[in-house]
């Protein structure tokens, strides 16, 4: 099985992990939105979630620890540095496209 990492920017930034049969073959399953958060424990894969009226969390996403380390390996090897998630992306007409023409 060959599992790979796509990071999301933004405020909170997350990832996307996609699992395929072999390498370079079309994912099966792709789980959209995970992150690292840091435990007492230290460092952990964080899946979607959502908080209940309770206050408690609901996992929709559970898995071994052998599984866990391995993206947590793979997402860190492939975050993206701090310059790379602060750059802003250009799209359209956006307000960056526009103060970023601004001679003063």
């Amino acid at each position: 099985m060959e599992i790979s990492i796509e990071w999301k920017d933004g405020q909170y930034p997350s990832f996307n992990l996609m699992l395929a049969s072999k390498e370079g073959a079309e994912p099966f399953i792709t789980i959209k939105g995970c992150g690292i958060m840091s435990g007492m424990k230290g460092d952990f894969v964080k899946y979607p979630s959502k908080k209940m009226d309770n206050g408690k969390w609901f996992n929709y996403i559970y898995a071994n620890e052998k599984f866990n380390a391995v993206v947590l390996s793979k997402a860190n090897e492939a975050r993206p540095t701090a310059r790379q998630i602060s750059e802003p992306t250009r799209k359209g007409n956006s307000v960056i496209d526009m103060d970023s023409d601004i001679p003063f």
